[in-house]
């Protein structure tokens, strides 16, 4: 079963975004390790996100095999209709913002649906987290990611029920072998919970990414967050955005979800190959 993407590496050639020798010399590297073959594509995704730096792209696959290999519990058992997910679903909504912002940046949005903290499942929030990544780059692929998350709701019982080492292996990923580049976190209603909540995994955090970070109260002036951060064009409609309600638009990333079953496994499937 193969990698199934919505896009070809050649149309990403063609673009001017990478080159088929810095393709072609991730491969023949490829075949002098204990990774697998990757498609085309896939690789294409890692050259996008590390600018076309082959050195770094080669550290980033190393570090995405093996990263994904130590937390089968972010990173396998995919299915969007499995227990556990269909309640992480329910409690959290994971968005692709449909609308891209200018240098093809996508967004990627969170909140709570549910704030019962007995509800919330951090290892499986973790994984739709990364499951999104794949909605978003099946078809073309972005140049870099802007993540926004909706604090409301969030309380200290929450943090109690963080496992540290899930959260270390999440910010390994996300730092080390995410082939996205991350371009800002953006906070909303951010308080004193994600003070905390910060205070305790600053530790796994590099200073890279701790100074993309930045927190909005529950005061911010919304008009100047659209001028300075986000347009309203690319917001779902309750923060005063142009976009679908966050309802409409998490059921349709459920069914993405679904759809992207079988890529699931088929990624799983190839990763199996260099344990």
């Amino acid at each position: 079963m193969a990698l199934q993407y919505q896009f070809k590496a050649k149309s990403i050639v063609d673009e001017g975004r990478t080159t088929q020798t810095a393709i072609d010399n991730v491969k023949e590297w490829l075949k002098n390790t204990k990774l697998p073959q990757l498609p085309e594509e896939l690789i294409v995704l890692f050259l996008l996100s590390c600018q076309n730096n082959l050195n770094s792209v080669r550290n980033t696959i190393q570090a995405y095999f093996k990263i994904k290999n130590e937390a089968p519990e972010i990173f396998n058992s995919r299915d969007i209709d499995c227990d556990e997910l269909k309640k992480a679903r329910k409690v959290v909504s994971c968005i692709s913002i449909p609308v891209r912002m200018p240098n093809n940046t996508v967004i990627h949005f969170f909140k709570l649906n549910d704030t019962n903290y007995q509800n919330f499942d951090w290892v499986h929030s973790m994984k739709l987290s990364y499951m999104l990544l794949d909605v978003t780059q099946r078809r073309n692929p972005p140049n870099e990611l802007v993540v926004v998350i909706d604090m409301k709701g969030v309380g200290f019982m929450h943090i109690t029920r963080l496992r540290i080492g899930a959260a270390k292996k999440f910010l390994e990923f996300l730092q080390e072998a995410m082939p996205l580049k991350i371009k800002m976190i953006h906070i909303l209603n951010s308080n004193y919970v994600f003070d905390k909540l910060l205070s305790i995994v600053k530790f796994f955090i590099k200073s890279d990414l701790m100074s993309i970070i930045k927190s909005h109260p529950p005061e911010t002036d919304m008009n100047q967050f659209y001028k300075d951060c986000i347009p309203s064009s690319c917001l779902p409609k309750e923060y005063g955005g142009e976009l679908a309600t966050v309802e409409e638009m998490n059921e349709k990333m459920i069914q993405e979800f679904r759809e992207l079953k079988p890529f699931f496994e088929a990624e799983e499937k190839l990763r199996s190959y260099c344990k």
